[in-house]
């Protein structure tokens, strides 16, 4: 996307990041389809406030412009309410100050209060890691939206598949690379069509990302026909999965020794 395309659709980065209304966001996106402007729908779809990243996802799958969704769930963060984080590490300075006195002396001695500031420095500590955990178990709507919708697309589109296994692939979000891999682990026939096509790096990602062991089974059953090519390129994740999930002995006996 270079300068001047931003430019042109820069009233509808701002109408779908969240200063529209619904009918403004459906006009946005009515043009940016018109246009066939995808590259800015993938990053509007990453950005958007949710009403906006809704009728996206709706309108892209209409068009049947993969790309763009595969994007959005790969990158696009839970959009949360601003809060504003008031430390308070600084307040138990005047707690314990004497308040009979006209100067500004402490009440307590030193090394009380460097034990005050050193309990607000550890509870400050705790809410960070609060909130990296929180952002860890991120959970967007549109991205959940984006996988389910797609999932109904893979049975007439190998594109929606792709999309699907470029989500397993790269997304950020391990909710989301997860429903993406089971979603194509219990579609009817996508691993046969990623096993037809010989696409054995695919089929390991989707099996290591649904954490399942019937997917491990499944997938390592469909790599029977290229182990010998797996070992000799010595395919650490596809002899791994080998090793522990081929329902023959002398198979996994193999990939084991591959892995030395």
């Amino acid at each position: 996307m270079d300068t001047g395309e931003l430019s042109r659709y820069g009233r509808i980065v701002q109408q779908l990041i969240g200063a529209g209304t619904r009918a403004e966001a459906q006009q946005a996106v009515d043009r940016l389809v018109a246009d066939q402007a995808w590259d800015v729908c993938g990053a509007l779809l990453i950005a958007s406030a949710e009403l906006g990243g809704r009728i996206l996802v709706a309108r892209l799958l209409e068009a049947g412009v993969y790309a763009p969704l595969a994007l959005g769930a790969a990158m696009r963060r839970q959009h949360k309410r601003q809060e504003v984080v008031t430390k308070r590490v600084a307040m138990s300075r005047r707690v314990f100050r004497d308040i009979d006195t006209e100067t500004d002396d402490k009440g307590v001695p030193d090394y009380i209060q460097a034990e005050l500031d050193d309990l607000a420095a550890t509870a400050e500590e705790a809410r960070d890691a609060a909130d990296r955990r929180e952002a860890d178990r991120d959970a967007d709507p549109v991205r959940a939206l984006i996988v389910n919708e797609l999932a109904g697309k893979m049975l007439k589109s190998d594109a929606a598949m792709d999309a699907m296994v470029s989500i397993v692939h790269a997304s950020a979000f391990e909710d989301t690379r997860r429903a993406a891999a089971l979603k194509l682990v219990t579609h009817p026939n996508a691993l046969k069509r990623l096993a037809a096509a010989e696409r054995t790096d695919d089929l390991v990602a989707v099996a290591n990302a649904a954490r399942l062991d019937s997917a491990g089974v499944t997938v390592a059953t469909l790599l029977t026909p290229h182990v010998e090519s797996l070992l000799a390129s010595r395919s650490i994740l596809a002899l791994r999965l080998l090793a522990k999930h081929h329902p023959d002995p002398g198979l996994r006996e193999q990939a084991n020794a591959g892995l030395k």
